[in-house]
């Protein structure tokens, strides 16, 4: 079972000191299951890049999961996790795993800058080697 720890220690604590082809391994490692790299749109206003990895699992055994890799010059241009909460899934459970992800990025990086974009609430973080942020839609004003 894959926690949101060991996620988030792979997006902040080895992006940065791995090579693409070493992060895709720890995933499969992991017991992540890799799918076909399939481009969102997201990747569009990056750097080009030369491969996207794409692996699905069910952190705490629950719902599913995207990591994903985007490689260039066989260093990681960029990571990410994604996690989709269905509307059933109890407002006080997705508040929860919200401040267990906050908390861990402050942890690593200390206090966020918070933005909001067309209803999504984001807190943007950063050190002088990996930047990372969280977002949730949010329905009504941000922050």
């Amino acid at each position: 079972m894959i926690t949101p720890r060991e996620i988030i220690g792979l997006l902040v604590g080895r992006v940065a000191n791995t090579s693409a082809a070493d992060l895709v391994k720890e995933c499969a490692d992991l017991g992540m299951r890799q799918v076909p790299y399939q481009e969102d749109g997201l990747a569009l206003n990056l750097p080009p890049f030369e491969a996207g990895y794409h692996f699905r699992f069910n952190p705490d055994g629950k719902e599913e999961a995207l990591f994903q890799i985007l490689e260039k010059d066989s260093l990681v241009l960029q990571a990410g996790y994604q996690l989709a909460l269905p509307a059933s899934f109890f407002f006080s459970k997705t508040q929860k795993r919200y401040r267990q992800l906050k908390e861990i990025l402050e942890t690593h990086y200390g206090v966020g800058q918070p933005m909001c974009v067309g209803g999504i609430e984001i807190i943007n973080y950063r050190n002088d080697q990996t930047i990372a942020y969280i977002s949730r839609l949010w329905r009504g004003v941000c922050f």
